[in-house]
């Protein structure tokens, strides 16, 4: 490696202002219009000192001959033997506050039971961020221990990390499910939330996030009645609240949870929080076209099963549906796959001349499948003038959307 320090002529222990002074002295003895290649070099080095984690990375590289990322990929590639631990710990040792190093061993470590060091750089690993990054940390290590199937540990550790982040199961209520679902406990953990709800002598809107915490728990294990019993309480919750600055806060965590179901493809989920939010907000126009959104795109799915299983339905009409579904939603990818693998090319080709049938099917769909033709109304509009286009006045009139 080219030694940058000995190019710009400064020590390992300059500072930024002296290693820019070193530079300029540098660029007006090597311009770049004389001396384009040294210029470049002499940038190059600059580039990389100036900047304290590339320089961090330089320095590892020119002491050890390879960087933290290659030991990290080379310890993958030798899955989880002791030379992979050696490694790692060779990595954490060439740079002791290297985040995903240390979470590399430690994850290592407790995949080879050996648990007395998994918990050490778990230790160290919480002195090394910032406190507003230690709840993720500890949630890292009970995953992990969840992987490694040491289930009572894992449920041990989610006990003490519940008495110090309390609030933190608005956003981890999955990983609590993994866990109380690992030792048999989902019902108690739904009995826990509710308890901890009850037990609040001075709600405040930040509370809502148990309230999203438990409609997310039972909505994941299909407990309708106690899905509607969360939803139910934390209706009366929000009504609590009359100043602008509280229903604010919680309409935004509540459009966050909606985001998130939305984008897991849970549209009953997202509709019960958005629906929320509009008890918070009922006149905010943005809140009502999303629970229409949400109330069509349930609709439709429905009609689409039904649909599935209609044989009167053209099928060139229930594919385009399919297709503009998946596109605007990205869900039934597969069931579009399906369908359209079911199907031979040549017969494909065959529907497709079919314009009079496909109309008629979209006359058939309007009747049978209203969510599904009003969403697409336009669409299905323009494609029935479309394949009537070529019909006399006389078979365009026996034909009327």
């Amino acid at each position: 490696m080219e030694d940058y320090y000995a190019l710009l002529q400064i020590g390992e222990e300059d500072t930024p202002s002296s290693i820019k002074r070193s530079y300029i002295e540098k660029v007006k003895v090597y311009p770049p219009e004389s001396h384009p290649e040294e210029f470049q070099r002499i940038r190059k080095a600059y580039d990389t000192l100036r900047d304290l984690k590339l320089r961090k990375e330089y320095d590892i590289l020119r002491k050890y001959g390879e960087s933290i990322e290659d030991l990290l990929q080379e310890a993958v590639e030798k899955s989880l033997t002791s030379q992979s631990v050696k490694l790692l710990e060779r990595a954490v040792a060439i740079d002791p506050r290297h985040i995903k190093a240390r979470l590399a061993l430690a994850c290592a470590y407790i995949c080879r039971g050996n648990e007395m060091y998994f918990d050490w750089q778990f230790n160290e690993l919480k002195k090394l961020v910032d406190p507003e990054q230690r709840a993720t940390m500890w949630s890292t290590k009970i995953t992990m221990l969840l992987q490694v199937m040491r289930v009572n540990e894992a449920f041990a550790e989610l006990q003490n990390f519940k008495k110090a982040h309390a609030y933190e199961i608005g956003d981890k209520w999955d990983l609590y499910l993994d866990v109380y679902s690992a030792v048999d406990l989902e019902d108690q953990l739904i009995d826990e939330i509710e308890a901890q709800i009850k037990a609040i002598d001075a709600p405040t809107a930040a509370d809502i996030v148990l309230y999203t915490a438990w409609i997310n728990l039972t909505d994941a294990l299909d407990e309708r009645g106690k899905n509607s019993k969360a939803q139910t309480a934390a209706r009366r919750f929000i009504k609590n609240f009359k100043s602008p600055e509280d229903k604010g806060s919680i309409v935004k965590i509540l459009i966050h949870e909606y985001h998130l179901s939305r984008n897991d493809a849970d549209f009953d989920c997202a509709k019960q929080f958005v629906d929320l939010a509009l008890v918070a907000d009922k006149n905010n126009q943005e809140l009502q076209q999303y629970s229409l959104q949400m109330q069509a795109i349930i609709g439709m799915m429905v009609e689409v099963d039904r649909a599935l299983c209609d044989e009167k339905i053209f099928p060139l009409v229930l594919m385009d549906a399919l297709r503009w579904i998946t596109e605007e939603f990205q869900v039934m990818e597969e069931i579009l796959d399906e369908f359209e693998d079911e199907l031979p090319e040549s017969f494909l080709e065959e529907l497709q001349s079919l314009t009079e049938e496909y109309a008629v099917g979209i006359i058939y769909l309007k009747k049978k499948l209203p969510t599904l033709y009003r969403y697409y109304q336009q669409r299905w509009e323009q494609l029935f003038k479309e394949k009537t286009g070529g019909l006399n006045r006389e078979a365009r009139r026996s034909m009327r959307l």
